[in-house]
């Protein structure tokens, strides 16, 4: 089969696509719009797909010949809170919401893919499974996807790709193992004994107790945690206090951790834990500390990802990429990993000769000519494996 040629046909309208998606972003469970699109597109190709209550989440099949194995394919489809300032001229049109993590690129890239196996179904030796997911910036919608592949007999294999605009257009990151890191946020609500500005030594001072964890917690990565696992420990808000002569009584302390190292997490909240009760006795506070969330590493089979690596030459202008490291952010994706094996690539899309803004910045945007390679690997995926 020809997948280029269909792809030459193709490209137009995911990049039309990923523009409306763009101008019409909708926050996490809010994904009305922009489910019901998908699925118009959907029904205009002929696909059948079914909606993963009680959400906004799509799941479409595509059915090939005989009774082969089946593949998932999976893209996010939630924006951010983030007000945009990029200047397009298909910008957000609702205020206070931008697509400024890649997600219009992925539903876009998604339905590309759809498209094309739509029109080779008769050559694929099994089925696809099209998964639409949402909720993925506040670490949901994952759930819905696992109850419906677990009760439709499961998959053999799923794979994805994140856009990202710090690798270079024409690159894609096929990492063996961690490529996400595993992630979990914390709050330490801190105890003490207020009074007088002038007299420190009658209170029990929560704001230097706080200044202590702060620093403290910034020692756990290699002095603490295992030195062979990248690990970051942050602190992003510190809230005490009315006046500035007065001692307050209480304060909070609220950060994130990352690692890659399955069973990290734990490892990571009990120092924590340790700290928060060292620092209190010291200070005589008393903190209470709560974890939050938390997703696990996103975590990529080697075999996998060697096969796709070795397909990337078949996609014009596409590249592996010689990053040598993983990248330190997150996604819920690594839910579906651990109970399906298979792979989540990242897809180059920074400009040439021009500064490239990060993953939810407000002026974060992406060169289009990475959504067909992208699209097009994941196509040449599937059919390689159904063949």
């Amino acid at each position: 089969m020809n997948i280029s040629k269909y792809y030459d046909e193709a490209e137009p309208y995911i990049i039309e696509m990923r523009r409306w998606f763009h101008a019409h972003p909708e926050v996490s469970f809010k994904e009305k719009k922009t489910s019901e699109r998908i699925k118009e597109e959907l029904t205009s190709m002929g696909i059948t797909f079914q909606e993963l209550g009680p959400n906004y989440g799509i799941m479409a099949t595509i059915e090939g010949k005989g009774n082969g194995k089946t593949i998932a394919v999976r893209a996010d489809i939630d924006a951010l809170p983030v007000t945009e300032d990029t200047g397009l001229f298909f910008a957000s049109q609702n205020e206070g919401v931008m697509h400024a993590c890649g997600h219009d690129a992925h539903a876009a890239m998604l339905l590309g893919t759809a498209k094309v196996l739509s029109q080779v179904k008769s050559e694929l030796n099994g089925t696809v499974k099209l998964v639409f997911q949402v909720a993925e910036e506040i670490g949901e919608g994952f759930e819905e996807v696992l109850n419906n592949l677990e009760t439709s007999g499961g998959v053999d294999e799923v794979i994805g790709l994140h856009i990202w605009s710090a690798l270079p257009e024409g690159e894609i990151l096929l990492y063996p193992g961690a490529v996400f890191a595993g992630a979990g946020g914390f709050t330490c609500a801190i105890h003490g004994q207020g009074g007088h500005g002038a007299r420190p030594d009658l209170v029990k001072d929560p704001i230097k107790a706080a200044c202590d964890l702060v620093l403290r917690l910034s020692a756990i990565p290699s002095n603490f945690y295992d030195v062979l696992d990248y690990s970051v420990i942050s602190v992003g808000m510190i809230h005490s206090g009315t006046l500035r002569n007065t001692f307050p009584s209480e304060a909070t302390i609220e950060g994130s951790f990352r690692y890659y190292k399955y069973g990290g997490a734990e490892k990571i909240k009990e120092i924590i834990l340790q700290m928060a009760e060292g620092v209190g006795k010291i200070y005589g506070t008393r903190i209470e500390t709560d974890f939050i969330g938390g997703v696990i590493p996103v975590w990529n089979d080697s075999k996998m990802v060697s096969r796709a690596r070795a397909l990337v030459h078949n996609v014009k202008g596409l590249k592996v990429s010689p990053q040598t490291e993983p990248i330190c952010a997150s996604d819920n994706f690594g839910f579906i990993l651990d109970k399906y094996k298979g792979f989540y690539g990242i897809l180059g899309a920074g400009k040439k000769e021009e500064y490239n803004y990060p993953q939810h910045h407000c002026k974060f945007d992406l060169e289009e000519g990475a959504f067909r390679k992208g699209s097009e690997f994941m196509t040449r995926y599937v059919c390689d494996y159904l063949k």
